[in-house]
This record gives structure tokens, C-alpha cells and sequence, in this order.
């Protein structure tokens, strides 16, 4: 009888279906390790498309930046970036890489959070971000009546204009963002208004119309002005506030910051519409709008699709049930 008839199929063993898996396995796992501590530099190279601005942001030497981005090349099999001009540009391979190592620390934050729930709920780190304008007097009087009840939460505070805060915070860089105005409800953000404020037309002591206690935007359409940049909020709402006295402004000069604005006004290079100031300023006037939508919303905004830590919740809470009071002097 032929011996073909009894042999005995010859399948994988469960033992072989392990080693095979364990092989794959262990190849994955010293993938991992080659590229995991390097996840937030590349994210952080990939979103700034520079080297040096990256540095910056992650306070890291500049060629250290670079050569962990050589090695991440090496473990991936190919450049992630490419130089272009002054800067760099994602290759395809970095644009594929960006959104899958954004969501893996992401993930990886939410874990921390998770921990940090069942560890420490009163203790954490508040990543804040906010305007120019808040920093004077919203941002310290927030902070100190939050502060007292919760001593042991830390923050880390980040300011600029509101376009580049509302971007860190969709990123992930940012919890929660102090701005005025309070940005559109779009399908990323939440909003909560802390209060509203005043605007006014900021002019020099000798101008002609610095004697008036309050007055209509229209009067002021042959004035030259100084404003903010295109890029500001509040730029936006000069402009309606413009088009509906039915004038386009003569802008002269264009600044980044409200100070600089009236330093130029009290040197009397133009008029400006600008919040109360947070101190005297010798030499200026500030005259109350009488048009009643001359106010801007001051608020805090979120994401609403990620889930925030302990501490930055508890901030959260502190803000809708306290910040107005609080910014009101209460």
C-alpha cells in the first residue's frame, strides 16, 4: 500500500502561527521604538513646514530638531520633508505620516488624562492660550480667583492673535483660549461668553473732537485712522462698525497690538477705535461709541471633540459659573 495514503497533512502549528506572530510583533514593536519619542517633534516640523520656528516652539536646539528627523527618515524609509525656498514642505510620505501621528498623540494624551483622573483630579497642567488684549487685566484676575480655590493646578500660557490661538487649539497645543470677540460656532469649536466691552474712539488731547463725552462713528469719516492688521479680530469689527456709518476708513498706519495703536494716535499720526485702555495714557482721550453693537464679546472657546483633562474641565466650570463675576470686579 502506498505510503502517500497515510501521511499526514502537513498544516501550520499553532506553535508556528505564534513564532509568526511574535516575529511580526517584535518587528512592530522596534518600529515603534525608533519613532514613538519622536511623534510631537515631527508633528510640531510637519504643521510649522520650518525648522528653526519648530525649535522654537518644542525649546529644542535646532539641529537637534533636525537630526531627529533624519533618524525618523531612516526608520520610516523616507524623508518625511523636503527643503523648499527658506522653509521645508511635507513630501508625500510626511503628508501621509501627519494625520496618523497627530490621532496616535492625541490617544496618547487622553491615556495621560485618564491616568491623571485616577491618580490626582485636583492636580494638572491647563494649557491657556489668549489675545494681546486679555493679557493685562482678564488673563491675571482669571487665574488669581481660579488659582486660590485650586492651588495645585499649573498652567502654561501661550498668547498671540486670535487666528494662531484658535489654530493651536484646534491642534491639540492649547485647552482652552480667552479671545475677543468670541470666533463664529463652527463644527471645532465651542464658545462661552464671559462678558462684553466698550469700544471707543481713542484720539489725542488737542484733537478736535476730544472735548465730547461720546460720539457717532459718522463724525469721524474724514479722520485718518490706525488699526490693527487684517488678521485681528478686531480689525473685522472696526470695519462693520465702519460700513455700517456708511464710510471706508482712511487707514494710515496698521499695527499688531493695542499699545502701539495709541502710541501712534499720541503722537498724532491718526484716531483709532480700541477698547478702555487698562491705564492711563497721558495725552489720550477715549470717547465712548454711541452706535450700541460698538462692543465686543469676550469669551473662552474649546474643542469640542476632544476630551480635556481633569484640570482644564474644572477651569471650565470655574469659567461659566464664575468668570463673568470675575471679570466684572465681583
Amino acid at each position: 500500500m502506498s505510503g502517500w495514503l497515510f501521511r499526514t497533512p502537513r498544516f501550520p502549528t499553532p506553535i508556528d502561527q505564534s513564532n509568526k506572530l511574535s516575529n511580526v510583533f517584535d518587528q512592530d514593536l522596534e518600529w515603534l521604538r525608533a519613532i514613538s519619542p519622536e511623534l510631537a517633534i515631527a508633528v510640531t516640523v510637519l504643521d510649522e513646514q520650518h525648522v528653526r520656528r519648530a525649535a522654537e516652539r518644542l525649546a529644542m536646539p535646532q539641529p537637534t530638531v533636525s537630526t531627529v528627523m533624519r533618524r525618523l527618515a531612516e526608520a520610516i524609509g523616507a524623508p518625511l520633508v523636503q527643503p523648499s525656498g527658506r522653509g521645508i514642505v511635507a513630501t508625500e510620505a510626511g503628508r501621509a505620516f501627519l494625520p496618523a501621528a497627530r490621532q496616535a498623540l492625541n490617544q496618547l494624551r487622553a491615556a495621560r488624562q485618564d491616568l491623571q483622573e485616577v491618580i490626582d483630579p485636583d492636580r494638572g497642567r491647563i494649557a491657556l492660550g489668549f489675545v494681546h488684549s486679555r493679557g493685562p487685566r482678564d488673563v491675571p484676575r482669571l487665574l488669581g480667583a481660579f488659582l486660590s480655590a485650586y492651588p495645585d493646578i499649573a498652567f502654561t500660557l501661550k498668547q498671540g492673535g486670535a487666528p494662531a490661538m484658535l489654530d493651536q487649539l484646534r491642534a491639540g497645543d492649547l485647552d482652552v483660549v480667552i479671545v475677543a470677540p468670541c470666533p463664529p460656532t463652527d463644527s471645532q469649536l465651542e464658545s462661552l461668553v464671559l462678558g462684553e466691552e466698550q469700544l471707543y474712539l481713542t484720539v489725542a488731547s488737542d484733537h478736535h473732537l476730544a472735548t465730547q463725552t461720546s460720539v457717532d462713528l459718522r463724525e469721524a469719516a474724514t479722520e485718518t485712522f490706525v488699526g490693527l492688521t487684517a488678521q485681528h479680530s478686531l480689525r473685522h469689527v472696526f470695519d462693520s462698525l465702519c460700513q455700517q456709518a456708511g464710510f471706508v476708513p482712511q487707514l494710515a498706519l496698521e499695527g499688531e497690538e493695542h499699545e502701539t495703536l495709541r502710541g501712534l494716535v499720541q503722537a498724532g499720526l491718526g484716531v483709532a477705535v480700541l477698547p478702555r485702555a487698562t491705564h492711563h495714557y497721558p495725552g489720550l482721550v477715549e470717547i465712548a461709541l454711541r452706535d450700541p453693537t460698538a462692543r465686543r464679546q469676550v469669551g473662552a472657546v474649546w474643542h469640542k471633540g476632544r476630551r480635556l483633562a481633569p484640570a482644564a474641565r474644572r477651569f471650565l466650570t470655574f469659567l461659566t459659573t464664575s468668570g463673568t463675576k470675575v471679570l466684572q470686579g465681583g
